[in-house]
């Protein structure tokens, strides 16, 4: 029986992996595993394009993992493979399926739905398909009318009995792409909004033996990023900490995404953190305590911060999640979350509207707190009894707003220095931001609201034209340059630590090149940033003060080139003859013409051969030497 799983991802990314199709593939014999395929598809595709290639794999089976942002599109898909090839047996998953398993099932034309945990479940279906007993009732399975009787959601499978879609080959991992990583299902807690825990409270683990393996062979395939799907690996807190040093003693070099509860944090869990290339995400939601209440959760501000002071004293990334729109919340209470979460300097902070997701106990409650949300996917508010419909829009625009300014804008190294010094709170900066953006012809609502579509270079433009005209207005222009700076370092910093390695040139290259005489070119991931201030004094300094700086340092001018070597970024100001000479490689002319008469040819010499030996320079003849 030839079986094909396609996937439709949200966009293309590092994190477009196929897990939910290759566990179902990993529980499969042996001998069907054999006879299946995955498929990637991407929203950009069109669906002729997608059909041909599920089509020209000839199957007999097709399983679609539907969630929110693809079972509109894939239910489409579905129904014209039903008219190219009314054979195809055409099965659907996910957690869409959990929570609307009879919609699923007409609107996509499918024969059967699976709800709940579905490797079992599948396996069976295939089993009882190839024996002809395609119509007999199995738990889990909603079957298209008369198909045979429904029945309901079966128990969970033992994890320690599934086998493992990577170890099994049925999902390879690859050293430019990442890893979907599961360590545990299920989740300990009942935020009505959530649907991880599916209606069952508690957590179930994968053994350490099989992430041991796991580990393993993502360090074999030279995998760069891996994203832990736990919903909380740091709880129980004791297993969190067994986890991180299990990541420390097998894979240090790998970067790790976790999401974790604050609650739960210590220094030692936070120690742990710093010993690996890691960043971690915290679902905040809300500072509000009594908006928290109304979704099943509790918050302490104060044990909160402490918490989060943890990881920063630790030098760990963390971000945030907010969500406007629930429950009790209105736009001000939203713009409360955010100045306290601003204030905490998190590294990234994700803003979401709420969805009022179908089987979550929220969904159940829409009447009770006057909720009205879209009714397909993605099931958006669209008002409550305590936000309007006008304030809503409010919300939106000041979360792709802060999206632009401090994300995409790479704001966190200056942004609370910027807020002391403009005498302004975090929100009204980022307010004022928005009217910025949205008067005149700078950006259209559609625009800002596209968060998508921003490129770090152009989020530098805008604050650097908005920085300039908010401090003229606040008269505060004797502070611009070093704003200007500091904007900028961060800027290059991070363009840098995400760009190429200028990497030091083998000996035996060097040997082949007339430093002298032979056009040389500046390494691709090589910059040449100019600055007002001398800008070691200006990052030296740490925690930064606008006015503070003011009084300690005069703006003398520099040029700083930045360059990364493995996970780190250096910066270093260059001397005058340095800088002539990395200015003057472009490729077409040498150094003898680049220094003539300005110093001796044998101190040129010297200056070429140690920027050839670090990497700054190449070769203008071989674009391949690194």
């Amino acid at each position: 029986m030839r079986i094909v799983f396609p996937t439709l991802h949200v966009r293309r990314s590092a994190q477009a992996v196929s897990l939910a199709a290759g566990c179902l593939r990993a529980a499969l014999p042996q001998e069907w595993r054999e006879r299946s395929c995955l498929l990637d598809f991407y929203p950009q595709q069109d669906s002729e394009e997608m059909l041909r290639k599920i089509l020209g794999l000839e199957p007999q089976l097709v399983a679609f993992p539907l969630y929110v942002w693809n079972r509109s599109r894939v239910c489409e898909l579905a129904l014209l493979l039903r008219r190219r090839n009314p054979s195809l047996l055409l099965i659907a998953g996910g957690p869409e399926v959990y929570a609307d398993p009879e919609g699923v099932l007409t609107q996509g034309g499918f024969d059967a739905v699976i709800r709940g945990e579905g490797e079992e479940v599948f396996r069976d279906l295939i089993r009882r398909f190839l024996a002809g007993q395609n119509g007999a009732p199995i738990a889990g399975l909603h079957q298209a009318a008369g198909a045979g009787e429904e029945m309901p959601e079966p128990a969970p499978p033992r994890l320690e009995d599934l086998p493992s879609p990577w170890l099994s080959g049925s999902v390879v991992p690859t050293a430019d792409g990442g890893v979907l990583w599961e360590t545990s299902r299920g989740c300990p807690f009942a935020c009505t909004f959530c649907f991880d825990g599916r209606g069952r409270r508690g957590t179930r683990f994968f053994p350490m033996e099989r992430l041991e393996q796991e580990l393993d062979l993502f360090v074999r395939h030279q995998v760069s990023q891996v994203w832990v799907l736990d919903s909380t690996f740091n709880y129980p807190a004791e297993r969190g900490k067994q986890l991180l040093r299990l990541l420390r003693r097998k894979a240090p070099h790998i970067h790790f995404h976790l999401e974790a509860k604050a609650e739960f944090l210590d220094r030692a869990t936070a120690r742990l953190l710093s010993q690996l290339i890691c960043s971690v995400q915290i679902g905040l939601q809300s500072s509000c305590p009594e908006v928290l209440k109304q979704i099943g959760r509790n918050f302490d501000p104060e044990k909160f911060t402490r918490r989060i002071h943890l990881l920063a004293s630790e030098g760990v990334t963390f971000g945030f999640d907010l969500i406007y729109g629930l429950p009790g919340d209105d736009y001000a209470g939203f713009c409360r979350s955010l100045n306290f979460a601003l204030t905490l300097a998190p590294n990234h902070i994700d803003i979401f509207p709420l969805a009022v997701l179908p089987g979550t106990r929220l969904h159940q409650d829409v009447a009770r707190f006057g909720l009205r949300a879209q009714a397909e996917p993605p099931y958006e508010i669209l008002q409550s009894d305590s936000l309007s419909p006008v304030e809503l829009e409010d919300c939106r625009l000041l979360a792709a707003a802060t999206d632009l300014f401090y994300n995409t804008g790479r704001a966190v190294g200056f942004f609370l220095a910027l807020v002391k010094a403009t005498g302004m709170d975090a929100v009204g900066l980022l307010q004022d931001f928005t009217q910025w953006l949205l008067a005149g012809e700078r950006c259209s609502r559609e625009r800002l609201l596209d968060t998508q579509v921003w490129r770090p270079e152009e989020a530098l433009r805008l604050q650097e034209q908005f920085l300039t005209e908010l401090f003229k207005r606040r008269q505060l222009l004797e502070l611009l340059p070093a704003v200007l700076d500091l904007l900028r370092y961060h800027y290059h910093y991070a363009e840098t630590l995400l760009g190429p390695e200028a990497l030091p040139m083998s000996s035996s290259i060097r040997d082949e090149i007339d430093p002298w005489k032979a056009p040389l070119r500046i390494a691709e991931g090589v910059r040449l940033v100019p600055f007002a201030y001398e800008i070691l004094d200006l990052i030296e300094m740490g925690e930064v003060d606008f006015e503070q700086l003011m009084t300690l340092f005069r703006p003398v001018g520099s040029v700083a080139i930045f360059f990364r070597r493995g996970e780190q970024v250096f910066c270093e100001s260059l001397e005058e003859d340095f800088l002539t000479l990395l200015r003057g490689c472009t490729g077409d002319v040498c150094a003898a013409d680049i220094f003539a008469g300005s110093i001796a040819a044998a101190e040129g010499e010297e200056i070429v051969r140690f920027a050839l030996a670090e990497g700054f320079l190449l070769p203008a003849s071989d674009s391949t030497v690194s």
